[in-house]
């Protein structure tokens, strides 16, 4: 009797497996072969047919097509495109099989026509959760003239909180004055307020007082093993949901977990090109295991505004103005991302018939 109830419980999670599998908005990197689907292009003919090239960064999942002149990013498992710092979408994310490189054919549209295509699937952000990093007992790095990064951090938030909450967003504070919040206390916020992304606030510094300009980081993918992840969550306690296999549990927070990493690449290059078409110094998103990005619970960024370390910059960074302006780049990059989802998805999408 036992070994039937093992069997069907092993059938059941089978089927599980196969009904999430196949209707994941975020699929798996190695999804099945897009070769030869009629919405599908090998990459390599894509761009032999246009005379273009292309770089693939395996560990970013990043693909950069690039024509002369032209800036084109695309992010696997993501409909986004990136174009010359415009943000539009594909009708389905390009696939990785086999060693083999795929991309919606669409991307011909997108590129040479600019005229945009619409996700079939929708990401929408209501609630933000913003995160001045450090505060209290934690000051975080010191200018030469005493400038505390905690203070810094604190007062982007607030212009970032108004500047969302006058696009119809809700914003929640990890602090709201000068208190210590530990790490996990930070997380926590995000969790309980439901949110859908998570920003940190930070400044920088460096020994050397030449390093300058904005950066954004997401989670390091060596730092990030989703099915290690899921499966602590759903073991503990504190996540596991009532009457549910945690074998089960393990797949669904695995399936979540993917489609975090996913966004928060997405919300990464966002962020750099509103910075980037706003004036600012700002480098290429980079990978870190941070410990707020790091459990994942939602699509989480962290923004280093600027090096307080930096003469020139550091006086920037006093500014009310200055700091404005950074909250409004971080404020522009949130909206454009849930517009690129949710209202041209909604008002467009209808005409193309999804």
């Amino acid at each position: 009797m036992n070994d039937i109830i093992f069997v069907m419980k092993r059938f059941y999670l089978l089927l599980i497996i196969l009904i999430f599998a196949g209707c994941a908005t975020t699929p798996s990197r190695y999804a099945g072969s897009g070769y030869g689907q009629p919405d599908y292009i090998f990459i390599d003919d894509f761009c032999k047919k246009h005379n273009l090239q292309y770089d693939f960064d395996t560990l970013d999942d990043v693909v950069k097509i690039f024509p002369s002149g032209n800036d084109i990013r695309l992010i696997l498992n993501s409909n986004v495109i990136y174009f010359n710092g415009s943000i539009s979408t594909l009708s389905c994310p390009p696939q990785y099989s086999d060693g083999r490189l795929f991309v919606p054919r669409d991307i011909e549209k997108t590129i040479f026509s600019k005229e945009p295509a619409f996700p079939k699937s929708i990401f929408i952000i209501k609630t933000v959760v913003v995160d001045p990093g450090h505060g209290g007992k934690d000051p975080g790095a010191i200018s030469c003239r005493g400038m505390k990064e905690k203070d810094l951090n604190l007062k982007i938030a607030k212009y970032l909180k108004k500047e969302l909450e006058e696009r119809g967003l809700k914003v929640v504070l990890t602090r709201d004055r000068d208190v210590y919040v530990s790490l996990q206390g930070r997380v926590n916020v995000a969790k309980r307020n439901k949110a859908d992304v998570f920003i940190s606030i930070h400044g920088n510094s460096n020994r050397s007082k030449r390093f300058r300009g904005a950066e954004v980081y997401y989670l390091s993918p060596n730092r990030f093993n989703s099915q290690e992840r899921a499966l602590k969550l759903a073991k503990s306690e504190k996540f596991r949901v009532k009457k549910i296999n945690p074998d089960i549990e393990a797949i669904l927070w695995d399936l979540s977990l993917t489609k975090n990493y996913s966004l928060s690449v997405e919300m990464s290059h966002s962020l750099y090109f509103s910075f980037k078409n706003l004036g600012f110094s700002i480098r290429q998103p980079k990978k870190a295991p941070f410990y707020v990005l790091r459990l994942a619970y939602v699509p989480s960024v962290l923004v280093e505004t600027g090096y307080l370390s930096n003469k020139y910059e550091e006086k920037w960074l006093r500014k009310a103005s200055y700091q404005k302006q950074i909250a409004e780049a971080i404020a522009l990059a949130v909206v454009s991302m849930n517009k690129q989802y949710n209202n041209f998805a909604s008002n467009k999408g209808k005409e193309a018939g999804y």
